[in-house]
């Protein structure tokens, strides 16, 4: 089922979908959802919070999920999955909503993709909660009408179709929603309040109990490392040194993670330290006296800490990446950032992980990326490298590599793979597909011969049929994509590697291929020798074992 949570980089955003936790207990014990629901209507909890700020694991959509079961229970009817996108806005075009988009083909096909079980509408506690765009709620309730008896409880309101004159907020309210928002944040900026935002390292997050806002009292505990990346960095040591030396140390990030440079950079690079604040690509300054406004919480002082604005300022004249100026005007005699060559795709950039001890005593296990080979080594090709800054790092030509892992890939596909036949796997809306674009000829022909009259009424009612069958079309493309990555590997053939593009190759060797340590070079060896595969030990997954090797 849906979940876009990534285990490896902790998020407050994500999207995902899954059965109810009654229901769950239920199924669990061998029992079915018919035997479960006992003729009630079932129902999707939808739950959507624009900004998580609470601590914890999504507490807010808990909270709401929570609400809607009660309001379910007491219509006769019962939540049966629970979708939720967390951390997302429903009031920007540009922000995909992936649980709301996912309930909406469920509620048209009545039933979840994946566990069959049957879905017949949604509950929320508001319907702001489900949409806010005109574009999603006549998604949302088109979905409704081509269930035949789709219903939305909103609340405690069971609704058997939305009401057309709805509080759905147009382009121009959404706009003004957006412009009081700036206008209030360009306010307490130049006021110099704290602004929201996650905890940022040498500071105190928010807390209710005892209440305290987030972001303005410094933390005792990671102040001293903040002074000293500061003070380093103002002295000339690179990014990398400085963020080994704070893992070392045993620092932690505010999220609890090593730093990396990058990091490291973001920190010193945002005037919140020294009390300033950016907004619309420029310091804010008192309009009198034009100087930076201070803000109202802990910061550096300059005769107390040794630092401030002029430390900063001399910081940001050697910082090269322009997302760290956030926006700000260079000058005309700034330094421009070179424009970035074209991104390059290497074949195992990921799936190598460094084998050398670090400076922790650890096996480093960090990625090695590919770089492109420039200067005097360009004759000898891209690398792989490992750019962890607790580590020597190992280093490998590029060529080399892909050659030596791309021949054991391929015969352990030809072994494992080859043989089969590919799963052709039904789609689940193949007659409804059918059905409206049998519906919509049939509008046409009656238009074509006069037997209809072009009015308002027909002409919403083709409009909504070709709404949902753009719909349809495009969950069907989705689905012949999904089931050709996953018949990828049936019936293999070499054949079918030589056409594929690199990120294509990459999603293959993905499916085998679960890392490849590369040990660094023994010891009185040159960094010159000839090529050593030995030094490259592949993992596959269990579930297609390495072959055995031959004695």
């Amino acid at each position: 089922m849906l979940d876009t949570r990534d285990p490896e980089r902790p998020s407050r955003t994500f999207s995902r979908c899954y059965v109810a936790p009654q229901l769950q207990v239920w199924l669990d014990n061998g029992g079915t959802a018919e035997d479960w629901l006992r003729g009630r209507i079932p129902l999707i909890s939808y739950a959507r919070i624009s900004a998580d700020r609470l601590r914890g694991d999504a507490i807010g959509v808990g909270r709401q999920h929570r609400n809607n079961t009660r309001s379910a229970e007491g219509l006769g009817c019962a939540v049966v999955l629970h979708y939720e996108d967390n951390n997302l806005t429903a009031a920007k075009e540009t922000v995909l909503r992936p649980a709301f988009r996912r309930m909406c083909q469920d509620i048209i096909h009545g039933h979840e993709r994946e566990t069959r079980i049957p879905v017949r509408g949604c509950v929320s506690v508001e319907r702001e909660r489900v949409y806010r765009l005109r574009r999603d709620r006549v998604a949302f309730q088109d979905a409704l009408v081509m269930a035949g008896d789709g219903v939305f409880v909103e609340g405690a309101t069971m609704l058997d179709h939305l009401p057309v004159g709805g509080p759905t907020p147009g382009p121009a309210e959404v706009d003004r929603v957006r412009t009081r928002t700036a206008r209030s944040r360009a306010d307490r900026a130049e006021e110099g309040r704290v602004f929201a935002g996650p905890r940022r390292f040498g500071w105190l997050g928010a807390s209710a109990e005892p209440y305290r806002l987030g972001n303005k009292h410094r933390d005792e505990r990671e102040w001293p490392y903040l002074l000293v990346m500061i003070k380093e960095r103002a002295a000339g040591k690179s990014w990398r040194g400085i963020a080994g030396d704070l893992n070392r140390r045993g620092a932690r990030t505010a999220r609890g993670g090593r730093w990396s440079e990058q990091g490291v950079k973001a920190l010193v690079a945002n005037p919140a330290w020294w009390g300033g604040r950016i907004l619309s690509g420029a310091l804010v300054t008192d309009p009198e006296t034009g100087d930076p406004v201070i803000g109202e919480w802990d910061h550096a002082d300059e005769a107390h800490d040794g630092v401030g604005y002029e430390t900063w300022n001399g910081i940001m004249k050697e910082v090269r990446a322009a997302r760290l100026h956030r926006g700000m005007s260079q000058g005309e005699g700034a330094h421009r950032p070179e424009t970035a060559a074209t991104a390059r795709t290497y074949l195992f950039s990921g799936v190598l992980r460094c084998g050398r001890l670090n400076d922790l005593g650890e096996v480093c296990r960090s990625k090695l990326c590919g770089n492109k080979a420039t200067g005097r080594n360009a004759k000898y090709g891209d690398y792989y490298r490992c750019g962890d800054p607790n580590c020597k790092g190992v280093g490998r030509r590029a060529g080399a590599v892909d050659a030596h892992l791309e021949d054991l890939v391929l015969d352990h596909l030809d072994e494992h793979f080859s043989g089969g036949t590919a799963e052709p796997v039904a789609w689940r809306g193949d007659k409804k597909l059918a059905a409206l674009r049998g519906t919509r000829q049939g509008i046409e022909a009656s238009l074509a011969t006069g037997d209809a009259a072009w009015c308002r009424d027909v002409r919403d009612l083709l409009a909504r049929v070709n709404r949902n069958i753009e719909s349809l079309e495009a969950e069907w493309r989705e689905h012949v994509e999904l089931h050709a990555k996953e018949n990828l590997l049936r019936g293999w053939s070499r054949e079918k590697w030589r056409p594929l593009e690199v990120r294509e190759k990459r999603e293959v060797i993905a499916r085998v291929l679960t890392s490849v340590l590369v040990l660094p070079v023994p010891e009185g060896v040159s960094d010159k020798a000839p090529f050593d595969p030995s030094l490259l030990i592949p993992s596959w997954h269990r579930e297609t074992p390495a072959r055995p090797s031959v004695p």
